[in-house]
Order: structure tokens, then C-alpha cells, then sequence
């Protein structure tokens, strides 16, 4: 059997003996070539795991006990108001603020208002609130909401 070489070719000994140690050296090297690329995969592996792990608990925490809520439709009552329909979701025992807008068709707002959800007995609840306007609005909807005792997430 003979070993492949990774290295220069030796010059052929004079009396014929094949240098073993320098085989073995070669051997080795190459071994280690591969240990180390492994070793890369494994580490290229564990950074991806972490990322991904480390991704998902930002996002969790940029959402849990926040207010969330759903758009569920409008109605345009006359020129000068907008009913704005909307599902919350949040802590039912803690009061929840809306800001909610009505546009125009330029998509200019032309109404804006901030209602108070009270505490609730459950999540989510329905909800529908008017919109006074300026002119005549083609949608209204909910722009944000937050805990009363907190501050909007701007």
C-alpha cells in the first residue's frame, strides 16, 4: 500500500529505503487538513443554531404583552364621520388606547381620534368607534394602540 502524497515528491533515497517518517508526517498533515475543515462545519453549524435561536427570542419579546389589534372594516356614515371596526387583542384587566385615522382618497387624513378601551372580562373583544372628519374619508382604521398606563411605541 502506499500513502498519497499531498506534498513535493522527495528525492529517491540513494540506498533505496522509503523515509517513513516523512510519509507519516504527510499523512498527518492531510488528517488535520480535514479535522479542520470539519471543525469549521461544526463551527459554522453552532453559529447558525445560535442566530436563529437568538432571532426568535427578539422577536417573542418585541411582542409579548403588547397590544395587538386587527382591522376588521369601516363604514362611511356621512361626510363627516367614519365608523371604524377593529378586534383587540391584549390583557382584558388593563385599559387600551387607539389612535384611529380616516383618509381621504388623495390619502390625506382628514380625521383622527384617540379612544379609551376599558378593561375587558376577555381577549379578544370587537370593537366599533367613530371617526369625526373634515371632509369626506374613503377608509378609516386603526393606527395604533397601546396600554393606557404606558406610551405609544414610537
Amino acid at each position: 500500500m502506499t500513502a498519497s502524497n499531498t506534498g513535493p515528491a522527495e528525492p529517491p533515497r540513494p540506498d533505496g529505503v522509503r523515509d517513513w517518517d516523512a510519509e507519516e508526517e504527510r499523512a498527518e498533515a492531510q488528517e488535520r487538513g480535514r479535522r479542520g475543515d470539519r471543525r469549521w462545519w461544526v463551527v459554522g453549524v453552532l453559529a447558525v443554531v445560535v442566530m436563529s435561536l437568538m432571532a426568535v427570542i427578539w422577536g417573542l419579546s418585541a411582542t409579548v404583552g403588547r397590544v395587538h389589534w386587527v382591522d376588521t372594516g369601516f363604514e362611511a356614515v356621512s361626510d363627516s364621520r367614519v365608523d371604524v371596526r377593529f378586534d383587540l387583542r391584549r390583557d382584558p384587566s388593563r385599559e387600551a388606547v387607539c389612535r384611529l385615522e380616516a383618509q381621504a382618497t388623495s390619502h390625506v387624513v382628514v380625521g383622527r381620534t384617540e379612544v379609551r378601551i376599558p378593561a375587558a372580562q376577555s381577549s379578544p373583544s370587537r370593537h366599533v368607534e367613530s371617526v369625526t372628519t373634515a371632509s369626506p374619508a374613503v377608509t378609516g382604521y386603526v393606527e395604533e394602540c397601546w396600554y393606557a398606563d404606558g406610551a405609544p411605541r414610537r
